[in-house]
């Protein structure tokens, strides 16, 4: 502890700052230093003890020191602090002494080590200590010690001084030396004496006394000491100045104290610091030194050293004294002495360096560096250079470079064995003269090389080539520099020559080159048959031509396969250029008849053209001529073979049209084009072309008589749709068509599937192949189709600059409007002067189907300039929008302008994109633009593909597709667009299907995208990962995946954001590590509750946070995986709806726009999920299925998404809602409500009724009775009593499938009003109600679908419809199927829709039709039969009138064969499936129509209606369809006169056979044969029986298989006979046995049943076996009393099955006499004396009640019990208490009246073991 070692304290108070640094360090110096006269202690302080302390010393006397002195103060910073001591408060008291520490102590007394310290010296101090012992003589000139010594002796001499009595210490750098005497007096005397010494004056000495000095300097010190350590160090001895120590090197310091005296007590003492020792000495100021004494270290100048200089410069020293002076005098006074004897320059310190005082040793430290840098900057001043000499140019030289430097102060130095002149001095004379010296030796040299000789040579260069280079003002420079050479251009050989010296030929042709490399070259811009003209001709000759002559230093030159522009500048290049193209140009036409470049005579006019003019060039292909050349000749010669051409090839022109006029012109208007027809012309009519042939000249006159006739002719086409009309046209066709024709003149065809309907042109436009709608509702499509047949306003045209319509396109648009299209064009090139990148307007007409034409003038790709050529193909697309958009035009159609070898050689690909860029920044820009539709149209399907490619690159997504098949009938059109116009989808998004991946954008622009793929490869840049709350990244299949993907830095990174675990619908982002993602957004997701809890609203929560995140930091991409959907159990159809409405409300209603693109990926092996999401896409953005891009396959839209079967439940989602069907127990149920069907009243105790009461509790059943009084609309909602719901909605279940439709939707709209989330329904009305499963399925499903359609924002997100008959599942299934989504089933026949809209699912041989009829109210309906096939003809005729008159004719004719027959019986509605399916393929087969029509009874909605079939038709047809219906409707009453006789029979007997120890009945068709044979009193009767005959011995069997011989033994159940009180159910029992135990076979549902109510609560408990107990009188006297009791209470609730158990011993009683009460208190009677039965078969099954017997095995009764009315039981009871005033007492207790589980019963008949389970 630190109070022993310093036990004496001291408080310690000051104004000081608490927060001063390192305050306590400064409280620990002043406390252990002399000036507060204390020593070793601690000190005790905190900031928070402000400004008090505690000081703890080591001894008393020490401390008692420190308290006696007066004052104590402490220095901090600039500031002062008086400080106060006291004893602690605990010592106040007692008083001390304050004397001093020395006084006490007396002489022989043992001292502590403190006051040792202390006893340096005595207390007194003498004047020897006080007066100055020392003095100092001043300039003593290098006297020596010896001289010094004799000195002073003299001065002393008279004093008793001697030379042991002083001391000399010689600092010669400060020329004084010091005199330490042992006293004062003897330095009192010298001083005094000196003065009047005869040496010292006459060497002018001075004497002065040293002065007593307060620093000293410390010498070797440890490294890195601190002034702090220091200062510590010497305030032991003497009180230190503040901030005295001053450091003058690492290892030495000098230390300041305040009072001189102490200095001496510092010397005396040994001095070591971290165990080092070190020497203190005194120092003074006045010397600058510390005194050393015998040990003062010499002083040594530094060692000499060499330093080389230049050897020229070195001998302009030695000759030159003024600049050797001028160094040496600069080295002086840097202490130095020179050496010159050679050039390497000695340098030595000179003595004079010693002598600097306090300054010498620092100046001999620093004296070579500080001489070479001088030496160094002296010597740079001068400067030497040296000349090289050719050793023949020596002599003529030398006496030049004399002469040059006569005057100049330099040396000159030769050094001819090196062939060179130096030259060295002052830097500034050197450079005024070396100019002048290099260009004398450059002179005499170069006159010498001359002398001896010149070279040759020689460049290659075209004369063209000569002329830009060298003419251009290259020769002249070149001859100004070489005066003497001589440079000459000879054009034969085309080289230059020069002749002259070596290195001047040398430099002429480097720079002649160096010219000819630095010329510009440029691929010309011209055409490829103008570069051909190029090639063929001299390139030199045209090069004068086209450029010299004009002035322009361009050329021509050729390179390969091209022609390259050549110059010295760009700006001549383009002069160049512009001339090339304007004094240049080539003309083409293309040849139809190719067989004309081939006659004698074309020959002879392509080789005379040749001939005569040379300036142009002729080129033939196989369909093409190109005249290339000077543009002054190229027109004429183009002109003249054009017209030869034309006027020589032969032309082909058709005319299209329908194939009837085309037919009607040929047979009926013979007459009027064969007399007109050229001998030389050939006509030819195709289907529906007329192909006119022969010389073109003629063809042109003749085109018009066709096109004439073609307008003249009137044409329809007429729709008939009668049954049979085709095949009664097909029999009359012979005189229907004569009769047309001569009595109207009119041609009439039936027209074949695939050529109808041709009336309208909208028929004959082809669907597009693609198709784009823009968010301006522009709508872009991409057509194979024929350009010259497109109805738009205008179509465009690509062509050249002269407009000449003569190939490809425009041709084939030219030949359609005649010749007036080329007239126009002409007109226009004649007025005005097109360029690449116009455009020009013209009228159609002709057979065009178009208004207008564009004309587009494309420009010819130039590879070298891409860039200008797709500007220019911009200019173009855009000149044509905007020509449509100022005639306003709505429609437009555009080719691949300028693509392709024969257009403009664009590349396609090229071509398609720069055309769709230039339409989208038309529409982009231009707002408001007339334009609605826009479409690129070709027929070269490499072309459309372009073109499809460019709009889906350019635009990104397609809203609209179509299906590729035809002939789709009007009735699915119409659907289509209603449920196109239905979906607001349609308005909102534009979307793509492509591949794997379905993308579309909504209208603010976020594009949402559907993909199959690893969720960990995605490049979004955020993806959102789904974990658990405890944040482990190694469970789930996407958090593991994405862990992989981005390495354990991922889950540390988590780790670091959340400690622990993390709460349900966080969010938690972090960095993407080592994903290709920026982000990670890891949600947690719970696991899904069946929805119980609100885990949707979770789900949306995350999805809205996420999406938010993402924009608020700035990310313009995510991506998510199907949150949920694997192991936590998420419904899929919830999740992607929830997922989808949550991108939407982020598009809808967010500010900023960063995030563009959401992204939902899906695993590709996980097909169900892509599936739904597939499914739930197409439906909402296309109005239809993913599947429904297969045009194969036809597709339903039915309401429900595809239904999908999991672990025994079949799931769907409704608009969001998900819909489930099961097999279960309802009452387990934990959904917010159960539905139970209940009466009227709601006191039904049967079925699903019973068991929701009965486990619900009676307060639920007396709420039932309390509402039930009161007026309702047959739904009335209670609590849920011991139920695990919310609520129970109580259903009036009545026989009827409306009602029962309407009380679902109302139980949906009562579930949402009260903010509920889950429902449900058991199958309401298939139990008492008679309803069929698929009707009762049907009624749910359309009030299920209604609720949900009229309540989108419902609460209501999960409804389970659990059916607890396994057998009834199958047909809810189905009735979700037929509502799902997905592929069309094929059509229902009529009597399928009468069955969907009556209901009457259940068979109709039952004879229940009236029951039916009135279920549904009584309606009346029509079913037409199945659609006609529409018959088409085609009739042409000269007149209208014709035309019309011939149509009725062949519509009254078919008609008048139309006949009508009805049938009505009420037998027709019972009709079997087989006989529908025949009547519906009579209407096909037979050709005819079957109407059905039912009208219903209004008197009475209980008596049937009346149902008609009307069949239409040809008379024949229908009277083979009626005889066949009749024959059906006989059969059909037979039938049902049969099954009414069946039923009668079931309803009396049951034939049964034995099968595995029980009896089960025989089907009704047996049990009616059986029967009927035994009336007849007949031995034996024959059956078929499940697919075998069996002969049955009547009346007591055996039934023996024919084939196998298999036998079963039978019974006869006569019901009239039966007793009501024994089940039918029980097996038979002989007439002795009064009890018997049946083992249950495990399949029967009688087992099943037993086995569920004892699993639900014992679900760990193997069951070995089931026994059913049959004890007849124990039965009935069981059921006498339940009769009693429910008389007794006035209501039937008495009953429950509840459990016993047993030990195997009592077992035989119980089954023979009942349980007995007797025995109460065996186990426990804690409610009464009674026998105890249990609710739940897991308080039975405890060993204290069930007693296991040697094998371990368990027994335990369910068991009816009469519990009747209840009450609270107590122990000892041994009969109920009463219940009323009466004395009635209760039936039984129990342990709790509200939720009962234990029931104790005294009456042992009051409850019957119908059970036993044996269990383990």
């Amino acid at each position: 502890m630190a109070t022993t070692e310093f036990p004496y304290p001291l408080c310690v108070e000051g104004q000081w700052d608490p927060h001063t640094p390192k305050l306590k360090n400064k409280l620990i110096i002043y406390f252990q230093s002399k000036k507060s006269d204390g020593g070793d202690c601690e000190v005790e302080y905190s900031v928070s003890g402000g400004q008090t302390a505690t000081v703890r010393f080591k001894s008393m006397e020490v401390r008692q020191r420190v308290l006696s002195k007066q004052t104590h103060e402490l220095k901090i910073g600039q500031k002062t602090v008086k400080m106060t001591v006291s004893l602690p408060p605990s010592e106040a008291s007692v008083p001390q002494e304050s004397t001093s520490s020395v006084s006490s102590i007396t002489k022989g007394e043992p001292q502590s080590e403190e006051e040792k310290e202390e006893e340096v010296e005595p207390v007194e101090e003498t004047e020897e200590n006080t007066t100055p012992r020392s003095a100092v003589i001043e300039n003593i000139q290098s006297s020596s010690q010896e001289f010094l010594t004799m000195l002073v002796e003299n001065v002393l001499k008279g004093s008793s001084a001697e030379s042991k009595d002083f001391s000399i210490e010689i600092i010669p750098e400060s020329n004084c030396a010091v005199m330490t005497f042992s006293n004062s007096k003897y330095a009192d005397h010298f001083f005094e004496s000196s003065p009047r010494n005869t040496i010292i004056k006459k060497k002018d000495m001075k004497v002065r006394m040293l002065e007593m000095t307060s620093k000293v300097k410390a010498e070797d010190l440890p490294p890195n000491s601190t002034s702090d350590l220091i200062m510590l160090y010497f305030d032991k001895f003497a009180e230190v100045e503040d901030d005295a120590v001053t450091f003058e090197t690492d290892q030495s310091a000098i230390i300041t104290f305040k009072n001189h005296e102490d200095v001496q007590k510092v010397l005396k003492e040994q001095h070591q610091i971290k165990k080092q020792p070190f020497r203190v000495l005194p120092y003074y100021d006045t010397l600058q030194t510390a005194l050393y004494g015998k040990d003062r270290p010499t002083l040594r100048l530094p060692e000499e050293f060499m330093e080389k200089i230049d050897r020229t410069v070195w001998q302009h020293l030695k000759e030159n004294q003024k600049s050797l002076d001028s160094i040496k005098q600069a080295m002086s006074s840097h202490f130095c002495e020179i050496d010159f004897q050679s050039s390497a320059v000695k340098i030595s310190p000179s003595r004079s360096l010693l002598n600097n005082g306090a300054q010498t040793r620092k100046l001999i430290k620093t004296w070579r560096e500080n001489a070479l840098s001088a030496f160094l900057a002296s010597v740079s001043k001068l400067k030497s250079t040296e000349l090289h000499i050719q050793k023949d140019a020596w002599t003529d030289i030398q006496p030049e470079i004399k002469k040059a430097v006569e005057g100049v102060a330099v040396t000159l130095v030769s050094y001819v064995d090196e062939g060179t002149i130096a030259v060295a001095g002052l830097k500034e004379d050197v450079d005024r003269i070396e100019g002048i010296l290099t260009e004398t030796v450059e002179k005499i040299t170069q006159r010498i090389q001359r002398e001896k000789g010149s070279e040759m040579g020689e460049i290659s260069m075209t004369p063209s080539i000569y002329n830009i280079v060298l003419c251009d003002g290259l020769e002249k420079q070149l001859s100004d520099k070489f005066s003497e050479m001589n440079i000459t251009y000879h054009v034969h050989s085309q080289k230059l020559t020069f002749c002259g010296l070596k290195h001047e030929v040398l430099e002429t042709k480097n720079e002649i080159l160096q010219a000819v490399l630095n010329l510009i070259r440029k691929p010309t811009d011209i055409h490829q048959s103008v570069l051909d003209f190029l090639h063929k001709k001299d390139l030199e000759e045209i090069t004068r031509d086209l450029f010299f002559n004009k002035g322009i230093n361009v050329a021509l030159e050729a390179d390969g396969k091209r022609v390259l522009l050549v110059g010295k500048t760009d700006t001549a290049l383009s002069v160049g250029e512009k001339h090339l193209q304007t004094d240049l140009g080539y003309l083409k036409f293309n040849v139809e008849d190719p067989s004309v470049l081939g006659r004698p005579d074309w020959h002879d006019l392509v080789s005379r053209i040749k001939n005569n003019v040379t300036n142009v060039t002729v080129q033939t292909t196989v369909n093409q001529v190109v005249v290339s050349g000077f543009a002054d000749y190229i027109n004429d010669v183009e002109q003249e073979l054009y017209n030869f051409v034309q006027e020589n090839s032969q032309f082909e022109k058709t005319l299209k049209s329908h194939k009837t006029i085309v037919t009607f012109i040929k047979d009926h208007k013979t007459q009027d084009w064969r007399e007109n027809l050229n001998r030389k012309l050939n006509v030819d009519f195709k289907d529906e072309e007329i192909v006119i042939s022969g010389p073109r000249l003629y063809v042109s006159e003749c085109v018009p008589l066709f096109e004439d006739l073609l307008r003249s002719a009137h044409h329809c086409t007429m729709k008939i749709v009668k049954p049979g009309a085709k095949k009664f046209f097909k029999e009359k066709e012979s005189m229907c068509v004569t009769y047309a024709n001569t009595k109207m003149n009119c041609l009439v065809q039936l027209l074949d599937e695939h050529d109808h309907p041709h009336d309208t042109v909208q028929s004959r436009i082809k669907k597009p192949v693609y198709h784009y709608k823009t968010h301006d509702g522009i709508e872009i499509t991409v057509n194979k189709a024929d350009m010259c047949s497109f109805q738009v306003d205008a179509v465009v045209g690509g062509c050249q600059e002269n407009l000449l319509l003569d190939g490809g396109l425009v041709k084939a648009l030219s030949d359609a409007a005649g010749p007036k299209l080329q007239n126009a064009c002409d007109k226009i090139a004649k007025r005005r002067k097109l360029t690449a990148g116009d455009a020009v307007l013209l009228d159609a007409g002709g057979q065009l189907q178009c208004k207008h034409v564009i004309l587009a003038i494309g420009p010819n790709y130039d590879f070298s300039k891409p860039q200008e050529s797709e500007r220019l193909q911009k200019k173009a697309v855009k000149k044509i929008l905007n020509l449509a958009d100022q005639e306003s035009f709505q429609s437009l159609a555009i080719p691949a302008i300028s693509s392709g070898v024969s257009g403009g050689g664009f590349p396609l690909e090229l071509c398609a994109n720069t055309i769709v860029k230039a339409i989208k920044e038309f529409c982009d820009f231009v707002e408001g633009n007339t334009l609605r539709e826009i479409h690129l149209v070709d027929n070269n399907e490499k072309t459309v593909q372009a073109l499809e490619a460019a709009v889906k690159k350019v635009y990104g997504v397609s809203a609209l597709t179509h299906n590729k098949t035809t002939g789709s009938s009007s009735s699915s059109q119409q659907q289509n667009q209603n449920q196109a116009s239905s979906s607001p989808s349609q308005q909102q998004i534009a979307m793509h299907f492509q591949g794997a991946s379905h993308s579309f954008q909504t209208k603010e622009g976020l594009t949402i995208t559907l993909t199959k793929g690893n969720i960990e490869d995605t490049t979004m840049d955020v993806v959102v990962n789904t974990l658990s709350s405890d944040l482990n990244l190694t469970v789930g299949a996407i958090s593991n995946a994405l862990l992989k993907a981005a390495g354990p830095q991922l889950q540390v990174l988590l780790n670091q954001q959340v400690t622990g675990s993390a709460n349900i619908g966080a969010v938690i982002e972090t960095a993407g590590a080592n994903l290709k993602n920026k982000l990670v957004f890891h949600a947690v997701v719970p696991h899904f509750n069946q929805g119980q809890g609100n885990d949707q609203k979770v789900l949306e929560n995350i999805m809205d946070k996420c999406l938010d995140l993402a924009e608020q930091h700035q990310q313009s991409s995510i991506v998510f995986s199907a949150i949920g959907t694997g192991n936590l159990g998420f419904p899929k159809q919830m999740v992607v709806c929830t997922m989808l409405d949550s991108a939407f409300k982020f598009s809808s209603k967010r500010g900023s726009k960063h995030v563009k693109e959401v992204v939902f990926v899906l695993h590709p092996k996980d097909t169900q999920t892509i599936q739904v999401f597939t499914d739930e896409f197409s439906k909402r953005f296309l109005g239809q299925p993913a599947s429904a891009s297969n045009p194969t396959q036809p597709q339903s839209t039915g309401p429900f998404s595809k239904v999908i079967t999991k672990s025994g439940i079949h799931e769907t989602t409704v608009e969001g809602v998900t819909l489930q069907v099961l097999n279960g127990d309802i009452t387990v149920e934990k959904t917010d409500v159960i539905v139970n069907s209940s009466n009227k009243d709601f006191s039904l105790k049967s079925g699903v009724s019973k068991a929701i009461l009965d486990k619900a509790g009676p307060n639920v059943e007396a709420e039932c009775q309390q509402l039930g009084a009161k007026t309702n609309s047959g739904l009335i909602m209670t609590q849920a009593g011991n139920l695990q719901c919310k609520k129970i909605i109580h259903i009036s279940a009545q026989s009827n499938a409306v009602i029962i439709q309407k009380h679902v939707k109302k139980a949906l709209e009562m579930c949402a009003k009260e903010k509920l989330t889950s429902i449900a329904f058991p199958a309401i009305g298939t139990g008492q109600g008679g309803l069929s499963p698929g009707q009762v399925a049907d009624s749910m499903m359309d009030g299920m679908l209604e609720m949900i359609r009229k309540n989108p924002q419902s609460t209501v997100k999960l409804i389970r419809l659990v059916v607890f008959q396994a057998q009834m599942l199958p047909e809810f299934h189905k009735s979700m199927q037929n509502r799902e989504t997905g592929p069309a089933k094929q059509e229902q026949s009529t009597w399928s829709k009468i069955k969907a809209y009556a209901a009457n699912v259940k068979s109709f041989f039952t004879g229940s039709w009236e029951k039916e009829i009135k279920q549904h109210g009584g309606q009346d309906f029509v079913i037409e039969g199945v659609q006609v096939d529409p018959v088409f003809f085609s009739v042409c005729g000269p007149s209208q009138a014709d035309v019309d008159e011939t149509k009725r004719f062949i519509e009254d004719m078919i008609i008048q064969e139309q006949v009508f027959e009805s049938i009505t019986d009420p037998v027709i509605l019972t009709l079997s499936d087989k006989d529908q399916q025949r009547i519906q393929d009579l209407q096909k087969t037979i050709d005819v129509t079957i109407r059905l029509e039912y009208k219903a009874n209004k008197a009475s909605a209980e008596i049937p209606g009346q149902a008609t079939l009307t069949v239409q038709g040809l008379s024949r047809d229908v009277l083979k369809a009626i005889q066949e219906i009749r024959d059906m409707l006989k059969a059909a009453k037979e039938e049902e006169n049969l099954q009414k006789e069946m039923d009668y029979t079931s309803n009396l007997v049951d034939w049964q056979y034995e099968q595995n120890g029980q009896y089960k009945n025989f089907d009704q068709r047996a049990n009616f044969e059986m029967e009927k044979a035994l009336g007849r009193q007949a031995a034996d009767a024959t059956i078929t029986f499940q697919g075998q005959t069996y002969q049955v011995k009547l009346p007591e069997g055996p039934a023996v298989s024919s084939s196998g011989g298999n036998q079963m033994n039978i019974r006869r159940i006569d019901k009239l006979k039966a007793t009501e009180d024994i089940p039918q159910s029980w097996d038979a029992m002989a007439p002795n046995e009064l009890y018997k135990k049946f083992n249950l076979q495990p399949t029967s549902t009688e087992y099943i049943d037993v086995l569920k109510q004892f699993q639900a609560t014992c679900p760990n408990n193997k069951v070995l076996k089931i026994e059913r107990i049959q004890n007849t009188g124990m039965w009935k006297n069981y059921q006498n009393n339940k009769r009693v009791m429910e008389k007794k209470n006035g209501h039937q609730n008495n009953e429950k099955r509840l459990f016993h158990g047993t030990s195997e011993q009592t077992i035989s009683h119980i089954e023979k006499s009942g349980f007995n009460r007797s025995y109460a208190g065996k186990n426990a009677a804690v409610y009464g004396n009674g026998t105890y039965f249990a609710l739940n078969a897991s308080y039975s099954s405890h060993p204290t009640y069930s007693v296991p017997n040697a094998q371990g095995h368990k027994h335990m009764y369910l068991c009816r019990v009469l519990t009747g009315d209840y009450t609270t039981g107590v122990k000892g009871m041994i009969v109920p208490p009463a219940k009323n005033a009466n004395c009635d007492p209760y039936d039984t207790v129990v342990d709790n009246p509200t939720a009962p589980t234990i029931f104790v019963v005294f009456r042992d008949d009051n409850a019957y073991p119908e059970y036993l389970i044996t269990f383990t």
